[in-house]
């Protein structure tokens, strides 16, 4: 039982690094996302919306001057 919780921690931390790593690579708050990963259970949801935002240091790129 024990081994089963340590694997669950594990991949919880490891999705909350990849939060992490998201949020800082496409420009969005990395502490805000990721104390939302770290939420057990919401932290997948928090995964995917991160990887279908669009990118924020790009989008100035399309916006009319």
């Amino acid at each position: 039982m024990s081994q089963l919780m340590i694997f669950l921690f594990v991949i919880n931390i490891l999705v909350a690094v990849q939060c992490y790593r998201n949020a800082r690579i496409k420009g969005y708050p990395s502490k805000v996302f990721t104390l939302l990963g770290l939420i057990p259970y919401f932290n997948l949801v928090v995964w995917v919306y991160l990887l279908f935002l669009p990118d924020l240091s790009s989008a100035s790129k399309f916006e009319p001057s």
